[in-house]
């Protein structure tokens, strides 16, 4: 494990970047691709280490995939001359991630075969049960091999019929994307209805964009009820098809949490206030915390008030929970008491984040408490803590605490533990941050 030392910074960020793609956008193209069956080409993919295993789930599948050079962030999808079923399981295996191994669960439901789809420890305990009871509610047949709802999956492919599934919202959106994305390929039509209040409806909105996009249609009614009907998947794209990959909204926060704790700005190009990813509105949260929403036509940014010490702020993060670490450390340097709400299903990621954030920030003097979906956070204001030598952080083997924690770096002498954990979803991140300083 290679541990990173930041120092504390006394000249405030002033930044514009141009960040790689969302791994969350280039995960969803590749599936859609692989549910055309066709040759395409992907632009601007994201480096993360979750994009590689959605890709290396297609080579297990028989797709080749090739780049122009190693470094290339253009990847060439062609799909298997025939399919790889055979009288054997082929064997998929997702390590820690999340995303690809709720939607290779949906995907190897409608493909010919035999699978055993499985992950690290972790991913072993990440719950499931409601995608697995959804996609039977539509035909599928999966044992579980393991703890129930949880991989270890014996998956008999092609087994989804399609017709009517009801699905909890307050869960994971992801589960419900994953049903979306394979819908149109079942003649008989899907139907989804929703339970409850849908959480991190970005997200889902981001999957009917990558959708349309692949010539996937979706009729919906709110988020309550969403309907793909068969022959849905519009016209055929054809053989020199390329889909460009967004960046990524969530990495962008990490810069704006940096400028907003230094008294400084930053400006992430190609994204807007209109961009679909809803991690893009963590500029709104900074404006209420007293950062100025810089908007320019094809960048979005904030810039902070020097000396001015951030404000405290109540927030219901439920729509974009991956942004909570990050404005959770941003929080631990305003003035007041802060509250974040709508954090339920950061207690099943890939640590609890809630008690690992309480954990880590203590180590930096600073009061929180908890419940089981919120976080309170007693902000030092402009003080810094009086500590000798490096606070050491531990990560839990979870990229968004490195990444948010390095914020904290910028005000205090901080040692980030397994500092490359970032890889999951942004190698080059501290290649990034050194150039900030």
């Amino acid at each position: 494990m290679t541990n990173r030392i930041l120092q504390p910074t006394d000249r405030p960020i002033d930044a514009r970047l141009e960040l790689p793609g969302s791994k969350s956008f280039a995960n969803r193209a590749i599936v859609c691709a692989a549910l055309r069956g066709e040759a395409c080409t992907l632009r601007n993919i994201s480096p993360a280490d979750d994009t590689a295993i959605m890709l290396n789930v297609l080579a297990d599948l028989g797709w080749r995939v090739t780049r122009p050079n190693p470094l290339s962030t253009e990847v060439r999808l062609e799909p298997p001359s025939r399919p790889v079923a055979g009288p054997h399981e082929t064997q998929i295996y997702t390590g820690a991630a999340g995303t690809a191994t709720r939607f290779a669960c949906a995907l190897l439901t409608v493909l010919p075969g035999r699978y055993v789809l499985d992950g690290n420890a972790r991913m072993r305990q990440r719950p499931m049960g409601e995608l697995i009871a959804a996609l039977r509610q539509l035909g599928a047949k999966i044992e579980e091999r393991g703890e129930p709802g949880c991989v270890p999956l014996a998956i008999e492919g092609a087994s989804l019929r399609g017709g009517t599934c009801s699905l909890r919202g307050d869960v994971s959106s992801q589960f419900l994307s994953a049903l979306l994305m394979v819908a149109p390929t079942r003649g008989g039509g899907v139907e989804i209805e929703i339970e409850g209040d849908l959480v991190s409806k970005p997200y889902v909105d981001m999957t009917l964009e990558v959708m349309r996009a692949f010539g996937m249609q979706v009729e919906r009614q709110g988020y309550r009820r969403f309907r793909v009907v068969p022959g849905s998947r519009g016209a055929v794209p054809g053989t020199g098809a390329t889909y460009t990959v967004p960046p990524d909204g969530t990495a962008a926060s990490y810069f704006w949490g940096a400028a907003a704790v230094t008294g400084g700005k930053c400006v992430i190009d190609g994204l807007t206030r209109q961009d679909v990813q809803g991690d893009v509105q963590f500029v709104e949260l900074l404006g209420r915390m007293g950062c100025e929403v810089l908007e320019f036509p094809n960048g979005l940014g904030v810039g902070a008030h020097g000396a001015a010490p951030l404000r405290a702020i109540h927030a219901d993060l439920s729509a974009l929970p991956d942004c909570a670490q990050t404005l959770a450390v941003v929080c631990a340097f305003a003035s007041g008491t802060s509250r974040l709400t709508g954090l339920g299903t950061l207690r099943v990621k890939e640590t609890d984040r809630i008690a690992a954030l309480q954990t880590e920030l203590a180590k930096l003097d600073v009061v929180t408490r908890a419940g089981p979906d919120w976080l309170e956070i007693d902000g030092v204001g402009n003080k810094s803590p009086q500590r000798q030598g490096h606070v050491s952080v531990r990560t839990y083997d979870d990229h968004r605490m490195a990444m948010s924690f390095a914020i904290a770096g910028l005000r205090a002498p901080v040692e980030i533990n397994d500092a490359e954990c970032v890889s999951k979803s942004f190698p080059t991140f501290w290649e990034y941050w050194d150039r900030l300083i």
